[in-house]
């Protein structure tokens, strides 16, 4: 429990230090937007990622801590079971954080800024795909079948109604897709995709 407890500092501080990085790109873009929705658009996005970067500067200490105290690692500990609970609520915000970059990456395309978010849009797809796992390892490590269902994007639930998923509307791989769409096949979109066309 304990090197997962590490892996998943090494990641929220990667991801802390990725969303400063961000943060200084939306900054000229807001103040220079061309109206007011497209100011209020990347204000949203900033402002989000700004309430998730208190969090984190919040939540690093108490783990540092955890770390440094394995007595505290104990499902008996409130404390922990609260640490635990804000680990969760960060695997959402790491998937917001990526869509946040995925949808960024159609206004900066072509511009001195697309490799930057390009390579953290990577950095974050791989950290989110290592704390899903994380968490998974945490859960089992506890023997706690606790339902973080508030933490689970729409897309990964198992009972939310399809039309609202993404994957509903996404295209088929192109070396798997035939040349003109048959009745039934559904498209495959995500936020991701779309930065392609």
């Amino acid at each position: 429990m304990h090197d997962t407890l590490r892996e998943v500092h090494a990641i929220l501080s990667r991801s802390k230090e990725a969303l400063g990085q961000f943060q200084a790109i939306l900054e000229p873009t807001i103040e220079q937007a061309a109206d007011d929705h497209e100011r209020l658009y990347w204000h949203h996005i900033y402002e989000e990622e700004e309430h998730r970067f208190d969090r984190l500067a919040a939540l690093l200490p108490k783990l540092e801590e955890a770390l440094a105290d394995e007595a505290f690692l104990s499902r008996e500990n409130g404390d922990f079971l609260r640490l635990l609970q804000d680990i969760s609520l960060e695997k959402f915000g790491l998937h917001n954080f990526l869509e946040h970059l995925d949808l960024s990456l159609f206004h900066y395309k072509g511009t001195e800024h697309e490799s930057t978010i390009a390579a953290l849009r990577d950095m974050t797809a791989a950290d989110y795909q290592q704390m899903k796992n994380a968490l998974e390892a945490l859960n089992r490590a506890l023997d706690a079948p606790v339902s973080f269902a508030a933490a689970t994007p729409t897309d990964e639930k198992e009972n939310q109604k399809e039309y609202v998923k993404l994957a509903q509307y996404a295209a088929p791989p192109a070396t798997s897709a035939p040349d003109r769409p048959s009745i039934g096949t559904r498209r495959q979109l995500t936020v991701g995709s779309l930065k392609h066309r």
